[in-house]
């Protein structure tokens, strides 16, 4: 499962449009791409379904990030200097070829292994199992599937999450058995998240009493999920700063919201559309200025790095509960939510 054979063989085959078509496929496993859908879903179609999505795929990447923290397994292009990172397009310069495993349940090979493993600090980004892309793009289009119960998502879901897959080993970003660690993870939390749907956990995850200061069992359990235990990760290093802070970010905006209130979901298709554009408009532009000031402003040190890293995903994050009040500032909610 850890050979380079395969997706040397692929790459043999490709063409320059083919490559393009495979980079486009993948970029829909993008946290881009995953925070558009979430913020229309959750503005332009149902504001609780939305969340419930955006909290699986938060939750999917944190433990996606947990085990490549655990296994510590590199990348193919890593381990072979034949294998091309078409996604990049950068030149691989690793000194290793043919490093891949030698049998199919085999690892990648033992010096190549070694010298990924004792090379320092290293970013969670250049972890290949499993795969996130395919972690993710089964909790996306299989939670939407479950959420609105929707025949047409259903059938397109195996479809969508199999060509992201192979996008995958074909750009050479994943063996195979990243990506098929990656699906069985998905696929692991997608049927938790389908159990909790069932469950009343659901429906007191939007009650405003469930977050009032107060020593409940309820009130604990859902502070402690959704700020305790991601700061836990992120103090043990199991997740990345940017991960960390779309999850605070996300469940602080929430916290703001729920206690003034949720909005209804109700408005004509023009009210609708008026508030995904807010929503994008207010998190695109806010990341944009992060990364251009923060690249402006520079950063010495490990620590600093990763607090620059926190604050760029969790202040974009974090506007949800500001497009919400400016929303229903402009009247675009079926009714108008409590002064913030």
């Amino acid at each position: 499962m850890f050979q380079t054979e395969p997706i040397l063989y692929l790459q043999s085959l490709g063409t320059e449009w083919f490559t393009f078509l495979m980079v486009l496929i993948t970029s829909m496993g993008s946290a881009a791409f995953f925070a558009s859908i979430i913020i229309i879903t959750t503005f332009g179609v149902d504001f609780k379904k939305g969340f419930l999505l955006f909290q699986l795929l938060l939750w999917t990447g944190a433990f996606t990030e947990v085990l490549k923290v655990i296994f510590v397994l590199p990348r193919p292009d890593f381990v072979d200097s034949r294998v091309l990172n078409l996604e990049k397009g950068f030149p691989n310069t690793s000194p290793f070829s043919g490093e891949g495993a030698d049998r199919f349940f085999g690892l990648p090979g033992r010096e190549a292994l070694d010298a990924f493993r004792f090379q320092g600090t290293i970013p969670h980004s250049m972890f290949g199992f499993p795969s996130g892309h395919v972690s993710t793009a089964i909790a996306l289009w299989g939670g939407t599937a479950r959420v609105f119960e929707n025949r047409v998502i259903k059938n397109l879901a195996p479809a969508a999450i199999l060509l992201i897959a192979f996008s995958r080993m074909y750009l050479g970003r994943h063996f195979l058995g990243d990506v098929l660690g990656g699906a069985t993870l998905g696929l692991i939390i997608l049927i938790v998240f389908t159990r909790l749907l069932k469950s009343p956990l659901k429906d007191e995850l939007f009650k405003k009493e469930s977050f009032e200061l107060v020593f409940r069992q309820k009130n604990l359990f859902f502070y402690s999920f959704m700020f305790v235990v991601p700061l836990l990760l992120t103090a043990s290093s199991l997740i990345s700063a940017d991960v960390a802070g779309f999850l605070l970010g996300t469940n602080t905006a929430y916290l703001l919201v729920i206690r003034k209130g949720l909005p209804e979901d109700d408005g004509d298709t023009g009210q609708r559309a008026a508030r995904v554009f807010i929503a994008l408009i207010m998190f695109g532009v806010s990341s944009l200025v992060l990364d251009a000031g923060f690249d402006v402003i520079g950063v010495a040190g490990y620590f600093g790095f990763t607090v620059l890293e926190f604050l760029k995903t969790f202040i974009p994050a974090s506007t949800i509960w500001i497009s919400v009040y400016i929303c229903a500032k402009f009247g675009l909610y079926g009714r108008e939510i409590e002064k913030i």
